[in-house]
C-alpha cells in the first residue's frame, strides 16, 4: 500500500472518529435534555397540582392548614416526574417544602406546621410548594463526565380574595317618590354613620365574619379580624341573596385596623404597611374643619354634622324622610364622589332638585364645586375607598348570627374611625357579577 493511501485512511479515521464524538454529543443532548425537559415538566404540574388542591383548604383557622397540607402531600404522590417516580417521596413531607402565608412572595411565607392556631392561620390564604431538588441519572451524558442533571418545581397557589371589607352596613329604605336616586336606600354623595345604620340602634356595628361560611361556625374573635380588616378582603364573596354571618359590637382594635388606610400603625390593630399601606392622601374631611379643601369650602352653608341623620321614622330605623328633610339633616357631601354636572332635574338618577341649594353660589355651577373632588384633589390612591356588603339587618345581633346580603357597595372613608363612629360617603352600588373568589396559581 503506497503512503498516500495509508495518510488517507488515517484521515479517515480520525474523521469518522470526531464524527462519532460529534453525534455522541448530540444524542447525549437530545435524550438527557429531553429527559430532564419531562422531569421538570412532571415536577412543575405536580407541585401546580399540590398547590391548587391544597390552597383551596386554606380557610383562615388551623384546621384548614392541617387540611391544605395533607391535600397537597396526597396530589403530590398522584403526580409523576421520571418514568413512574412519584413528584411526592423522599421523606414524610412527600418530599416537598410546604409553606403558607398571606401574599403570593417569599416574603410573606412561613413554614407550614409553624401555623397552628386559628390566629396564626387568619390570613393565611396562599400555600406554596417545593418539590426540591430532584436528581436524575444522565445516560449518554456519562461518557462527558456529567453523571447527573437536576431539576425541581415550585408553585405557589392561593385565593383570589374579593376587595370587600368585613364591616357590613345595614339596608335603608329607597326614596318611594324618586327610586332612581337611591341604591338600596343609599344616596351617592352622602355620608353616613355605619354605626347608626343598623335597628339595633346607635353604636353597634355589623362586622362580618370573613371565614366562616357555615352555619354556626364562626370564630367570632378580634384577632381573627384584624389582618381582614387591614387589607379590606375576606375569603369569599357576598352575593346578593347569599347569606353571610355577623359578629357586633365596636372593638378599638378593629377600628384601629381600618386606620391604616390613614397610615396609623398602633400595635394593636397588627397592620403593617407592607400588607396594609396608606392611602397618600390622608386628610380627614370633618365638617368643623376650617380652610382650603374642607366642606365648608364648597358647601353653603356649612354643614353642621359629619353624616346624615338617622333615626325611627315611621316605625323604622332609617334617614329622615326625603320629604321633609332640611340642609341641616344632611352631613358632609361629595368629599370623594361627585355629580358629573350640577343640574336641577329630578329625572337625573345621580342628582335630583334637592342638591341645588347644597353647594356655594352661583347655583348649580360647576364652578361652584372642587374641581375635581376633594379627595382626588387631594391626591389620593384608592385606599380609602372600600366595598362593605349592604345587609338585610334584623333586630338581633350577637355571634355569628345569619343576614342576607342585598348587594355590595362602594364608600369612601371620610374620617379616621373612632370610638362609636366609621364614617363613610355612598360611592356607588358594584355590579352584581362582583367577582368570586377563586383559586389561582400565582407561581
Amino acid at each position: 500500500m503506497h503512503t498516500s493511501e495509508k495518510k488517507q485512511q488515517g484521515a479517515i479515521a480520525i474523521l469518522v472518529g470526531f464524527t462519532l464524538f460529534i453525534l455522541i454529543g448530540m444524542l447525549a443532548l437530545v435524550i438527557d435534555l429531553g429527559h430532564l425537559y419531562l422531569a421538570k415538566t412532571g415536577l412543575q404540574n405536580g407541585a401546580d397540582a399540590a398547590a391548587l388542591a391544597g390552597a383551596k383548604e386554606l380557610n383562615g383557622t388551623a384546621a384548614g392548614i392541617v387540611a391544605a397540607k395533607q391535600k397537597a402531600i396526597d396530589v403530590a404522590r398522584q403526580n409523576e416526574y421520571s418514568f413512574g417516580l412519584p413528584v411526592g417521596t423522599m421523606d414524610s413531607e412527600a418530599g416537598l417544602i410546604l409553606e403558607v402565608g398571606s401574599c403570593p412572595s417569599d416574603g410573606c411565607m412561613e413554614p407550614i406546621d409553624s401555623v397552628n392556631t386559628n390566629i396564626l392561620a387568619a390570613d393565611k390564604m396562599f400555600l406554596k410548594v417545593d418539590t426540591q431538588q430532584r436528581n436524575l441519572t444522565a445516560w449518554f451524558a456519562g461518557l462527558f463526565g456529567v453523571d447527573q442533571t437536576a431539576t425541581s418545581g415550585l408553585a405557589v397557589a392561593g385565593r383570589v380574595i374579593p376587595d370587600i371589607t368585613p364591616v357590613a352596613i345595614c339596608e335603608f329604605p329607597n326614596d318611594p317618590t324618586n327610586p332612581n336616586v337611591t341604591e338600596l336606600g343609599f344616596e351617592r354623595g352622602v355620608s353616613y354613620d355605619v354605626a347608626e345604620a343598623n335597628p339595633i340602634g346607635p353604636g353597634t356595628i355589623f362586622w362580618i365574619d370573613p371565614v366562616a361560611t357555615t352555619a354556626g361556625v364562626c370564630d367570632g374573635s378580634v384577632p381573627t379580624s384584624l389582618p381582614y380588616v387591614c387589607t379590606g378582603k375576606i375569603n369569599f364573596t357576598p352575593v346578593a341573596g347569599n347569606i353571610v354571618y355577623t359578629n357586633t359590637g365596636m372593638s378599638s382594635p378593629q377600628l384601629q385596623a381600618l386606620n391604616s388606610r390613614f397610615g396609623d400603625y398602633p400595635p394593636q390593630s397588627n397592620c403593617d404597611p407592607a400588607t396594609a399601606p396608606s392611602d397618600t392622601n390622608v386628610r380627614e374631611y370633618s365638617f368643623s374643619a376650617n380652610g382650603t379643601g374642607m366642606p365648608r369650602s364648597w358647601m353653603q352653608p356649612d354643614p353642621t354634622r359629619q353624616s346624615i341623620v338617622v333615626d325611627i321614622f315611621n316605625g323604622v330605623r332609617q334617614p329622615k324622610p326625603w320629604g321633609s328633610r332640611t340642609f341641616a339633616d344632611y352631613g358632609v357631601l361629595w368629599s370623594e364622589a361627585r355629580p358629573q354636572v350640577a343640574v336641577a332635574d329630578s329625572s337625573d338618577t345621580q342628582v335630583s332638585t334637592r342638591w341645588s341649594d347644597m353647594y356655594k353660589a352661583p347655583a348649580n355651577a360647576v364652578t361652584g364645586y372642587p374641581q375635581p373632588s376633594a379627595y382626588v384633589q387631594d391626591g389620593g390612591n384608592g385606599r380609602r375607598i372600600i366595598n362593605m356588603a349592604i345587609l338585610e339587618c334584623t333586630t338581633s345581633g350577637g355571634l355569628c348570627r345569619p343576614a342576607t346580603v342585598k348587594g355590595v357597595g362602594e364608600f369612601f372613608l371620610q374620617r379616621r374611625a373612632i370610638t362609636g363612629h366609621i364614617y363613610v360617603e355612598f360611592n356607588r352600588l358594584l355590579p352584581s357579577t362582583f367577582a368570586e373568589a377563586e383559586i389561582k396559581l400565582f407561581r
